[in-house]
This record gives structure tokens, C-alpha cells and sequence, in this order.
């Protein structure tokens, strides 16, 4: 056996005893790894030639060299070791991109499009880059939006960049380290990061063991998607955040035994969180927050233990306002057990227990984290288990405000326990009732909170709680190779004991009282050929105060469906959807009101022209839309419908290794 080696983009020789001579040879064929590579060679003197572009990726691989002769024997020439080493230098990248313009041509007369255009252009645009030479790496990535009426995009620009980013780094044996700009994103999700994605710039290096990583950022403090905004860096002070990640294993021989991570983010901006003294929108809020976090695995990651530490400054009423910067505090920690090597199953598949605690100070902020809510402490315990198809959630949780028990303060604890059951046999959709209805999911869930407040605490906060909501919900799903249909039924439940609360002989709270809500589903889709789907839904819901007999009934129904006259050349999509309103009210001095929605849309597509290699593709489309809305009370009917006709460009490339 011989040894042989190449890059992935060159050519290897595999020399190789010649065929018998007294026998007819049919062909030859070659195998590297299990996979036939015999569209990949040519013949030569004394072998073949293989050329190694063949998909393989970099490794070792045994290769047979093999002789099929037209008696059915079958000779191996030659047996070797194949070593296909990695390139050293690809590129990959890829790009798809759409454009579509459309004009109106036909509309009804009652409604005014005079402050509409009655041409629109869309676009989009996502492409992506990755370059590898040696220990440098390099890629980039853009995905931006373009709508000439500006729908939906704030502030109000044609062009919206809703990703983009460059990054460089160097990649060697002992590590890495690089640099990003664009859109930056924090892995972190604890007390100071939640879901932070902002644009800015990045630098980080770790080694390459990952014992050792440590990042630096400089961030916008609000979100935007808009081109006329700053790309990288925000020129405004007042928009500006810095922060800072350093994680640390010292445990070299077991890592994850123990990772110290430490955190620093210190920022100024508009966005507000729970807690703030909102004055107007211009208001500059901000501060620094740090953070000091401790995780430890072990019993072969059976179990987790984590604790977070986090303390900041932060001027919550506004720079320039009321009080400075206030310091607070924050604290979590979580024990997180399930099953392994080192941990029994206890009877089921899977199985994970967690216990956590945390408690987050009245004026704890974090420019990184403004949606977490303060002046709270919360307990919680879940477990999750699993055997076969049936899964098994359960939650319980404990949560409490007021925590430094501030006498003119009002408190509210909120109890939550939640059960939530899935269950998916095993059957055979060739027999029985089963081939009839389909594969089935079941789902059932009873969840129940318990709202509570001390009476006397009714003229702090100005309202009674005390009220219990159970919610139950049963539903099914089941699936066929033609078709998918599912049910649900939920119901929610609210027990108000609350009472009215008076001041100065004014009532100034008065509670809703118990309430019912009853809600069903049923959806279907329907795919009886490649040329037809039908989807139909309905969906009811009934919410009732049954202290004052006030009844709400709402009902959506539609279709949705899709068509191919000419497959692949000529399609219809059509939908339709009704939607019911009903308001009843137990005072009879209050008139009931009805609301009907009727709206809908239909589109014709041709696919002239098909995207291939450079070529873009091109479709043609004519659509329209009709709504109406009937009000029993209001006096607000209208109904309304127009006509498009337009085109669709279209065109994606890529290109590996």
C-alpha cells in the first residue's frame, strides 16, 4: 500500500498494475473513501489520473483502484491511502437580489388615491462573502431593502440596511484575533446584553483553546436600519455606547470546570426602559453598568452552576433633570441538572431540573438591557422530561416587587404555575384510522396565576388585585402526504376578587370582575396535486364579563390558495378573508355593534424568462385587492379595490471553494 497526498484543487497519480491481458476489460473505476470518483479520472500510461475537485473534503482516505472485466470478475489494481489536504486559499460567495416595479392601472372611484403613487418599486438584496489565504480570513455580508413609497421603514428613506458587515481576522495555531464593522451582535444574554444588536465595531482575540477571549466594542445606542444614519460609528456623543467582555478558564486540564467572565458596557442614549421618568423624546438617559459571572460544569455536563453579579450607575429621569446617576444593584444565580453519562434517566429519555433566583435592584439599569424589568425578585423552578413521543414541561414561579419593602410603595406578588404536555406516537399511515386522518401530535397545557396585592396598600397604587386566571388549552395536529389539518381549543378563566377603590368619596378603580374566554382553531392544508393548494382556516373567540353580562364575539375565516395553469410557467394565487365583530353589552342603554371585513387578492404570475448562470429571470404579474368593511353603528363602511400589473427581476449566483 502506498501513501499519496494533494490539495483539493490539484490532480494525483495512482500507479497501478495493468490489467490482465488475456481477459476482456469493460471499464475501470476508482473509490476514495466509499465514493466513486470514476467521472473525476483519466487514464495514463501506468495509472489514472484523479482530479481531487471532486467534493471530497480535506482528510485520509483509502483509495481502490478496480478492473471489471466482461466475465463479472472484478481485479483490484492497486490500493492506496488518499491524504487531501485543505486548500490554501478559497473563496465562497453568493448573491441573490430582486427588483419589482408595479403601476396601478384600474381603481375604484370612492376612495382617494390622489397622495398615493401609483408606482412602486421594491428591491432586495442579500449577498455574502468568505475569503481564507493561510491564517487570514476575511467576509463580508449586506442584506438591504429598497421600496420607493417608503412602507414601513423609519426614518422615512427608500433604502433600509437591515444587516451588513466586514470583518477581518487572523487565524493561526495559537489563536485567533480580528475585527468587525457593521452589524454587531453580543452572545451574551444575562443581566447586562439581551439580544444587543447594533451597528458599531467589534475587536476580539481568543486562543485556541477558547480558555482565553476577550472582546472590545463601540456601538450606536439606538437601532436602526436607515443608509442616512451612521454606518459604523455614531458621530453624536448621546448616541454613543462602549463596552467590554473578558472570559477566562483557568482550569487547563478541564476548562469548563470553571469560567470567570467579566463585563462593562457604559452608553448614552433616547431609548427608555421600565421605571424611567419619560419627560419628552428628546431626553438623553445613561450610565455604566459591570458584571461579574462564574460558571462551572461538571458530572460529564450533567451539571451546570451559574452566578452573575451586576452593579451600575445610571441617570434614569434624564441627564440634564432631576436626579444624577443612581447606583443599584443586580443578582442571579441557577443550579441546571439533566440526565448523562454521570446522572441516571430515572425511567425516561431525557430529562433537565433547573432552579434559579433572581433579583434585580429598583434602579439597576444597563444600556445593553433596558428591558429588564426592576424592583423585582423572581424564583423559578422547571423541569423538562421526555420518553419515546411524549414530552413534558412544568414551571413553577414566584415573583415579587418591592424589594426593599418601601412603606409608601404598593407590592404585588404574581404566583405561576405552568403544565404543558406534547405527545407524538408512533403509527402506521399504511393501515388503519390512521391512514384516513394522518400522523398526529397531540398538545395539552393547564397554566394558572395568581395575582395579588395587600389591601391596604389599594391607595398607593391606585387599583385592587387580587384575581387567580386559569388557562386551559387542548389541540391537535396531523399530517399526510397530501394534506395537514389540526384543532385547538383554549380557555381562559379570570377570578376577580378585587374590590372598587374610592378616593374622596371619587371611585377611581373599579374591576372588570370574572371573565371567560373561549377560543378555537381549525386550519387545513390541502395539496391534492403539484398544481393545487388549498389552505382554509377559521378561528372563533369569545370574551365574556360575566359581572355585567358584556359579551365580545370575533370571528376570522379565509382560504388561501395556489394554482399552477402551466406548472413552473403560469400561476394564480387567491385568498379571501371574512372577519365578524360582535359586541353585545348587558346594559341595554348601550347599543350592540356589528363589524364585517370582507378582504381580498388575487395575482396572476407568468415566469417569462428562468434565472440561469448570469442570465436574471423576469416574471410578469398582474394583481389586484378588494376590501370592504360593514359597520352596524359607526357609519364607517367603505369599500375599496385596485389593479397592478408589473415585473419581477430576479437573479441569484454563488460560488464554493
Amino acid at each position: 500500500m502506498c501513501s499519496l497526498q494533494g490539495h483539493a484543487s490539484e490532480t494525483i497519480q495512482l500507479v497501478f498494475q495493468q490489467p490482465l491481458q488475456d481477459k476482456t476489460l469493460e471499464s475501470i473505476a476508482v473509490e476514495i473513501g466509499g465514493y466513486d470518483v470514476t467521472p473525476f479520472i483519466e487514464r495514463t500510461e501506468d495509472g489514472v489520473s484523479v482530479s481531487l475537485d471532486s467534493g471530497l473534503e480535506a482528510g485520509t482516505y483509502q483509495a481502490y483502484v478496480l478492473a471489471f472485466y466482461s466475465d463479472g470478475e472484478i481485479q483490484t489494481l492497486t490500493e492506496s491511502q488518499v491524504t487531501i489536504l485543505a486548500p490554501s486559499s478559497t473563496t465562497e460567495w453568493s448573491v441573490n437580489s430582486t427588483l419589482s416595479t408595479q403601476v396601478r392601472v384600474a381603481e375604484d372611484d370612492n376612495t382617494d388615491y390622489r397622495s398615493v403613487d401609483h408606482r412602486q418599486t421594491n428591491g432586495a438584496l442579500s449577498a455574502d462573502s468568505d475569503h481564507r489565504d493561510g491564517s487570514l480570513h476575511t467576509s463580508a455580508r449586506v442584506q438591504a431593502v429598497y421600496d420607493s413609497l417608503h412602507q414601513g421603514h423609519s426614518p422615512d428613506s427608500e433604502w433600509q440596511l437591515a444587516d451588513y458587515q466586514a470583518s477581518i481576522a487572523h487565524e493561526g495555531e495559537s489563536g485567533s484575533a480580528g475585527m468587525s464593522v457593521g452589524s454587531y451582535t453580543h452572545p451574551n444574554e444575562d443581566l447586562l446584553f439581551s439580544g444587543y444588536q447594533r451597528r458599531g465595531v467589534n475587536l476580539y482575540a481568543n486562543n485556541d483553546e477558547q480558555t482565553l477571549k476577550a472582546s472590545v466594542f463601540g456601538t450606536a445606542s439606538e437601532t436602526t436600519n436607515s443608509t442616512e444614519d451612521d454606518l459604523f460609528w455614531p458621530e453624536k456623543q448621546n448616541n454613543q455606547t462602549l463596552g467590554g467582555t473578558l472570559a477566562v478558564s483557568p482550569l487547563a486540564d478541564d476548562p469548563e470546570r470553571l469560567t470567570l467572565t467579566t463585563s462593562y458596557v457604559d452608553g448614552k442614549g433616547r431609548s427608555t426602559g421600565s421605571g424611567f421618568t419619560v419627560l419628552d423624546d428628546e431626553s438623553i438617559y445613561g450610565g455604566h453598568s459591570w458584571g461579574i459571572t462564574l460558571d462551572s460544569i461538571w458530572l460529564n455536563r450533567s451539571l451546570w452552576l451559574h452566578w452573575q453579579k451586576a452593579q451600575s450607575s445610571f441617570d434614569s429621569d434624564g441627564l440634564d433633570y432631576g436626579d444624577g446617576a443612581l447606583d443599584d444593584d443586580a443578582d442571579k444565580w441557577l443550579v441546571q441538572l439533566n440526565s448523562g453519562p454521570d446522572l441516571p434517566a430515572f425511567g425516561v429519555d431525557q430529562w433537565q431540573l433547573s432552579a434559579q433566583r433572581q433579583r434585580v435592584g429598583e434602579r439597576f439599569y444597563s444600556i445593553a438591557n433596558l428591558g429588564l424589568p426592576g424592583d423585582l425578585d423572581t424564583h423559578q423552578l422547571a423541569l423538562y422530561a421526555s420518553k419515546g413521543g411524549l414530552s413534558l414541561n412544568a414551571e413553577g414561579q414566584h415573583q415579587q416587587n418591592n424589594i426593599e419593602d418601601h412603606a409608601d410603595r404598593a407590592t404585588l406578588t404574581v404566583r405561576y404555575f405552568g403544565l404543558d404536555l406534547n405527545y407524538t406516537p408512533s403509527v402506521d399511515l399504511e393501515s388503519g384510522l390512521w391512514r384516513h386522518i394522518g400522523s398526529p401530535t397531540y398538545t395539552a397545557y393547564y397554566h394558572v396565576t395568581r395575582n395579588n396585592q395587600p389591601r391596604s396598600d389599594v391607595l398607593l397604587s391606585g387599583v385592587d388585585v387580587d384575581n387567580t386566571q386559569h388557562e386551559y388549552s387542548l389541540g391537535a395536529n396531523f399530517s399526510h402526504q397530501t394534506w395537514s389539518w389540526g384543532v385547538s381549543y383554549a380557555l381562559v378563566k379570570t377570578d376577580d376578587r378585587s374590590d372598587p377603590v374610592e378616593q374622596n368619596a371619587v371611585e377611581i378603580y373599579t374591576p372588570v370582575g370574572d371573565t371567560e374566554n373561549h377560543l378555537t382553531s381549525l386550519q387545513l392544508s390541502w395539496f391534492p396535486n403539484e398544481r393545487l393548494t388549498l389552505s382554509p382556516t377559521i378561528q372563533w373567540n369569545r370574551y365574556k364579563e360575566l359581572e355585567n353580562d358584556n359579551e365580545y364575539t370575533t370571528l376570522n375565516t379565509g382560504i388561501d390558495s395556489q394554482y399552477a395553469f402551466i406548472p413552473n410557467k403560469l400561476l394564480m394565487n387567491v385568498n379571501y378573508f371574512y372577519g365578524r365583530y360582535d359586541n353585545q353589552y348587558g346594559d341595554p342603554n348601550n347599543l350592540d355593534t356589528r363589524q364585517d371585513n370582507h378582504t381580498g387578492n388575487l395575482q396572476l404570475t407568468w415566469k417569462a424568462v428562468e434565472a440561469k448562470d448570469l442570465r436574471p429571470g423576469m416574471d410578469w404579474f398582474l394583481k389586484g385587492n378588494y376590501g370592504r368593511q360593514d359597520d352596524t353603528i359607526d357609519a364607517n363602511d367603505y369599500e375599496s379595490w385596485q389593479v397592478r400589473l408589473g415585473f419581477s427581476l430576479y437573479w441569484a449566483g454563488n460560488n464554493e471553494g
